[in-house]
């Protein structure tokens, strides 16, 4: 997966990323609406990801993972994903931690717990989707437990699962998740329905109406079946 294949991303649309990957089976794909963003932003980058759950959940609990684990496995052109089990009993992150991690390289970051310091978060212009917003300290309360495993979010379809090294993409629509095994696929099949997406719109432009222009320019022809068939 290169910074490449990243650029030509973020250069799509959510919504044209997710026909693709409707028309050939992968409809786990889209977060839920459920978890909302501090303000509108376009991001694209490779997933991180990290788990945690309340440490007061459990008998025997696992042991919390170290203080700078975020730290550790951020970097350049990453989105992070922390699945928390719907944790809003408080923050799992603030300002301090956001900056932190933005200053590594971290694109974005999406979790089905709360954050606070929201007003702070938004300044800096880190895109952050979350469950919730709180005032409350979450470190009492949560704990980290795995990092660098799959995780998985609520959908508008079932959960989606979320793989380290997938592809993510975000903008004003929502965030959709890209297998890193067949991302170059599908991302190629998404560009060549943009390119299809732009000629429905410069015919209709000029004039055409918009069943003849549908059935002169097929949307979804050309995209493939994964595993190599043409």
């Amino acid at each position: 997966m290169t910074d490449a294949l990243l650029s030509r991303l973020a250069a799509l649309e959510t919504g044209q990323v997710s026909d693709v990957l409707d028309e050939v089976g992968l409809f786990h794909h889209a977060i839920s609406p459920s978890l909302r963003p501090l303000a509108p932003g376009k991001f694209a980058g490779r997933a991180v990801c990290v788990r945690g759950s309340a440490t007061a959940e459990a008998r025997h609990p696992r042991r919390a993972l170290p203080g700078d684990t975020l730290e550790r496995v951020v970097g350049p052109n990453t989105v992070l994903f922390i699945e928390s089990g719907d944790f809003v009993a408080g923050a799992l992150l603030g300002g301090f931690v956001a900056y932190s991690l933005q200053r590594l390289g971290c694109q974005a970051i999406v979790t089905d717990g709360a954050i606070r310091d929201a007003d702070e978060i938004r300044g800096y212009g880190l895109p952050l989707i979350s469950r919730a917003v709180v005032p409350v300290n979450g470190s009492r309360r949560f704990g980290l437990t795995e990092a660098n495993v799959p995780v998985a979010m609520p959908g508008t379809d079932g959960r989606v699962p979320i793989a380290p090294g997938d592809l993510i993409l975000g903008d004003g629509d929502g965030v959709i998740v890209v297998p890193a095994a067949d991302a170059e696929q599908l991302v190629a099949d998404s560009e060549e329905l943009a390119r299809i997406e732009g000629a429905i719109g410069e015919a209709m432009r000029a004039g055409g109406e918009r069943p003849d222009v549908f059935k002169a320019n097929p949307r979804f022809a050309h995209i493939r079946p994964l595993g190599g068939a043409k």
